[in-house]
């Protein structure tokens, strides 16, 4: 299959704090599985649909100003046992401010470098 992404992204866990913007109301803190300048994936334990708009700010590692942005549910899939609601998402960030943006690449930037220099 080949990649469509457009942002490099990587297993990295930063704490997710979310909220829906519609009805269901619904909202978490939850560590992250991995994270892009474009978005970043999780686990739920309640249905978001495909679409759902989201309210979110990212922690960082090292950083203790979060990132703010607004997201959508890009997928979504159930990784849980039959009867269990444990969902990973995918979302994609929708409004983020540009020097959020900015400061969310050059972390990433950096963890990349870090991670090459450890596996020499």
């Amino acid at each position: 299959m080949e990649e469509t992404r457009k942002f490099v992204r990587i297993d990295w866990p930063v704490l997710v704090q979310y909220k829906t913007l519609e009805e269901p109301f619904t909202k978490d803190e939850i560590i992250g599985k991995n994270v892009s300048e474009g978005g970043v994936s999780f686990i739920v334990y309640e249905r978001l649909l495909k679409g759902t708009k989201l309210d979110m700010q990212i922690q960082t590692p090292f950083d203790s100003l979060p990132i703010f942005s607004k997201a959508k549910v890009s997928w979504i899939r159930n990784v849980g046992e039959e009867h269990e609601k444990k969902f990973e998402i995918g979302v994609e960030f929708t409004k983020v401010d540009p020097k959020d943006t900015t400061r969310l690449k050059k972390y990433i930037d950096n963890e990349i470098k870090q991670r090459k220099i450890r596996n020499y």
